[in-house]
């Protein structure tokens, strides 16, 4: 393979396969690079089901994206004539002055979205898997879903091959060297030289610009598949059991799905423990198993046995809110990560200003609360 492109996209996770997708329809030489071969199980694009929600209670500025989001992922669906969106409405919990209650209404009605309110009994009478207190109220969104990431990732890097697009796979970057006119990725296998480069590898990115010094945190999260019996009257199947998120009077927040198949998923939301991304204790503890255990007994009317759990990794920046912006160095350099864990919902949408970032498009959103200089002194 010519080692010379126009642009070179490090990381194929929900960025970078994303960019590679839509980069894939200019006609630009480009290439991706990913130390493993994904869609695969060592990063923060994994677990069989991602939320995917408009009425976003993280901030109101999300939802323009969102609603661009929704619209990419369809037209990556039928381009495809693959199934990556499974509509089963959103259930968000929590007492009436939590974050998650009060942030989802403040977005639902600023932008006029489709919602419903839910005191005590009307969760109980509308959703009867879900054991909500008396001080537990929810809001519902319609049109909220699941996501299936593995595929997702699969099918933006499939097209994108087919496009013309290069892959390099099991190929990891040591260094980014930069001037000017061009940027060179030197990895364990070769170099290569391009315009453009787009950074989105994720919990390795402090690892590959550590001149910037970003106060980016890893910290490792485990996923949770539990088995219900499915002749119970609660079993929580997708047309009637929403994928939710709740925000315990403990402070703790965990989310889950309905079985589509694999079981019923669950998750906490809360930052796990510290990590190094290149050594991920992939091992899941009895202590963690029975700390699930307890919320689902506490939680839920339905009995579960546990099947299995796999670990990954939160990105976090102190705000939570993304990074989408250029090198402070070199506008050659476009940094696309971290996440912060709510990120794999926009992939569809942020792969397209990467990319139209990379070819020097205009971008209709306002990306000022991701720029980099809020970190920088």
């Amino acid at each position: 393979m010519n080692s010379q492109f126009d642009i070179i996209i490090i990381g194929a996770g929900a960025f970078g396969s994303s960019a590679a997708y839509h980069l894939s329809k200019s006609t630009k030489k480009v290439l991706v690079i990913d130390r493993y071969s994904p869609p695969h199980a060592f990063g923060s694009s994994h677990g069989q089901t991602r939320i995917i929600r408009e009425a976003y209670f993280e901030d109101p500025i999300y939802v323009p994206m969102l609603r661009e989001a929704y619209t990419l992922w369809d037209e990556l669906e039928r381009e495809s004539g693959e199934k990556l969106f499974l509509k089963t409405g959103g259930l968000m919990l929590g007492n009436k002055e939590s974050h998650v209650i009060q942030g989802t209404l403040n977005s639902a009605q600023t932008y006029n979205i489709e919602h419903e309110v839910l005191d005590n009994q009307s969760i109980k009478n509308k959703f009867s898997s879900f054991n909500a207190d008396e001080q537990t109220m929810g809001v519902y969104e319609h049109n909220a879903g699941i996501l299936f990431p593995e595929k997702c990732i699969k099918t933006s890097l499939r097209l994108a091959e087919q496009n013309g697009v290069g892959l390099k796979f099991n190929e990891t970057v040591l260094s980014i060297q930069y001037n000017a006119n061009s940027v060179e990725i030197i990895t364990d296998k070769g170099s290569y030289t391009a315009q453009k480069c787009i950074l989105a590898a994720g919990p390795w990115m402090n690892k590959l610009i550590p001149e910037l010094n970003l106060p980016l945190q890893t910290t490792r999260q485990v996923l949770y598949w539990y088995d219900i019996d499915k002749t119970n009257i609660n079993y929580p199947s997708p047309e009637n059991f929403p994928v939710f998120i709740w925000n315990t009077e403990s402070g703790r927040h965990f989310y889950g799905f309905p079985d589509v198949g694999n079981g019923f998923k669950i998750a906490f939301h809360d930052k796990g423990e510290e990590c190094d991304p290149d050594h991920l204790n992939l091992n899941i503890s009895i202590e963690e198993i029975e700390d699930m255990n307890q919320i689902i007994k506490s939680h839920f009317h339905f009995s579960a046995s546990f099947n299995n759990a796999v670990a990954c990794i939160y990105t976090n920046t102190p705000d939570d809110h993304f990074i989408i912006d250029f090198h402070p160095d070199n506008n050659n350099i476009i940094i696309a990560s971290p996440c912060s864990g709510h990120g794999f919902k926009f992939s569809s949408v942020i792969g397209k200003i990467l990319a139209d970032k990379a070819l020097g498009n205009s971008i209709e959103f306002d990306l000022s609360p991701f720029e980099l200089k809020r970190f920088l002194n």
